[in-house]
């Protein structure tokens, strides 16, 4: 091979490289979407538990199954709006000792729906306030200017585990930051850094490329320790 045709190789790959790193983001963001649509999709697709009690609603009107499963979307559409309707003419608190009354009557579920109540008070507008309060935060591991990880404290309050005090921190997972792991950390291998939450998502979901220019100006502080 001569050099016009090595040098024409080579023109030909840092074009092909050039084009899928501006094509990238857009993959990313649509593989991102796909597999929320695919999750969603396993959990009120038509062929589950909840997509079928969908169905059987809009059979009781046509009997296509699969305009009775739109049917049953657009029931269960318009009996949210008029609940929130209730909730925002001054009802939420009625509303919300009802459902209290019933599903704290059963034990295992009662558990679950006020867990899942502080979860989503959290991302409700009036819990604004709690979502500020979570921090970023860097927990190193082994000795000192070893490996760490940059997580989510979701509170300042500790734990004690066999006679010491340790942080409760999220890890999420990359690139798509829906779950992750909770780790206990001994509150000594715990910095707070000043980074916002967005931005901390935005590392993870970038698969860390992010992470230098954001990283650049958030200092790490100790955290003050709480018992």
């Amino acid at each position: 091979m001569n050099k016009s045709e090595s040098g024409f190789f080579k023109r030909l790959t840092r074009y092909f490289v050039a084009g899928v790193f501006a094509v990238l983001p857009l993959v990313i963001t649509v593989v991102a979407i796909t597999w929320a649509i695919s999750f969603l999709a396993g959990l009120v697709g038509p062929d589950t538990f909840l997509g079928n009690l969908l169905s059987r609603i809009g059979l009781n009107f046509v009997t296509d199954p699969r305009i009775a499963y739109g049917l049953g979307w657009l029931g269960l559409i318009a009996g949210t709006l008029v609940l929130g309707f209730l909730v925002e003419s001054g009802m939420r608190g009625l509303i919300a000792r009802i459902t209290n009354a019933i599903v704290n009557r059963l034990p295992l579920v009662g558990k679950v729906y006020d867990t899942s109540k502080q979860l989503v008070g959290m991302l409700d507008q009036q819990g604004d306030e709690k979502l500020k309060g979570m921090s970023v935060v860097y927990c190193s591991f082994g000795e000192k200017g070893g490996a760490g990880v940059l997580a989510l404290l979701p509170t300042q309050e500790t734990v004690q585990v066999k006679g010491r005090e340790f942080y409760v921190v999220l890890v999420p997972q990359s690139p798509i930051p829906i779950g992750g792991g909770l780790l206990f950390v001994p509150v000594e291998s715990v910095e707070q850094v000043a980074m916002s939450v967005e931005k901390f998502m935005s590392i993870y979901v970038s698969m860390g490329v992010t992470a230098p220019e954001l990283m650049k100006a958030a200092p790490a502080a100790k955290l003050p320790t709480t018992y």
